[in-house]
């Protein structure tokens, strides 16, 4: 089984973007045993090969670098970190507001972000401000793509080659739009990789859902499989009745 980890924050507040210190340091310490290889974004999506998992951290909090980053660096662990360009050494209070149930916490400035990056994190964009890009004209969709793209590669000296759609919204158009600036694109469809995967909208396993003690170690079983097509069937349901409520 091969499939691209999303984490967010590691802090103990146990909101929908978090895992606390305790849960992470049971992935890594889970992930350590040898189970799974842990390769680049870039190898995985490549598709074939032995189980395997990607690391990726969206947003670009602080955190990443004081309580995700060490253990990964100890272990020669590659990870992915997605930026939210005009945000960095600012909070994630996207739009300037608060966002109910999500803790508002600290991003990395770009001195912190280039300093990761020499020490191996592969940085990738994640907008510059995280707007739901479909809602968004063809102007202002390259502005937020390109535009996070050639901040991140002025500050750092490092043009990003992947993407990550703020909230997982994508369509056509978007999907287009990445493809236009990046190598590959990931999006918040909650799967492993299967080979079938376009480029640009390649799945990942939100690890909130793997927070829980004992359940990323039945990684690969029928049951873990299983309970990863029931979480997606909410996942869509619950996406579904959004949409009806919105239209009617």
């Amino acid at each position: 089984m091969r499939a691209i980890l999303t984490y967010h924050s590691v802090d103990p507040s146990g909101s929908a973007i978090s895992l606390d210190a305790g849960a992470f340091r049971r992935h890594v310490d889970w992930l350590a045993t040898g189970r799974v290889r842990v390769v680049p974004l870039a190898e995985i999506a490549r598709g074939g090969g032995d189980d395997a998992v990607a690391l990726t951290f969206d947003d670009g909090f602080a955190n990443f670098r004081d309580t995700a980053w060490p253990p990964l660096r100890e272990r020669g662990w590659p990870a992915t970190l997605f930026v939210v360009s005009g945000h960095a050494g600012g909070t994630n209070a996207w739009g300037g507001r608060d966002a109910p149930g999500i803790p508002t916490l600290p991003l990395l400035g770009w001195d912190a972000l280039g300093a990761l990056a020499e020490q191996g994190v592969t940085l990738g964009a994640h907008s510059r401000t995280h707007p739901d890009l479909t809602a968004l004209d063809d102007g202002a969709l390259a502005e937020q793509m390109t535009g996070s793209a050639d901040d991140i590669a002025a500050r750092t000296g490092r043009r990003p080659e992947a993407f990550a759609y703020p909230y997982g919204a994508t369509d056509g158009r978007v999907e287009a739009a990445a493809a236009g600036t990046f190598r590959l694109a990931v999006t918040t469809e909650l799967r492993a990789l299967d080979g079938t995967e376009r480029p640009h909208a390649l799945p990942r396993l939100d690890t909130f859902y793997l927070r829980e003690p004992g359940r990323l170690e039945r990684w690969g079983s029928s049951g873990f499989r299983r309970w990863l097509a029931f979480r997606a069937g909410l996942r869509r349901l619950r996406a579904a009745l959004r949409a009806g409520t919105r239209s009617a």
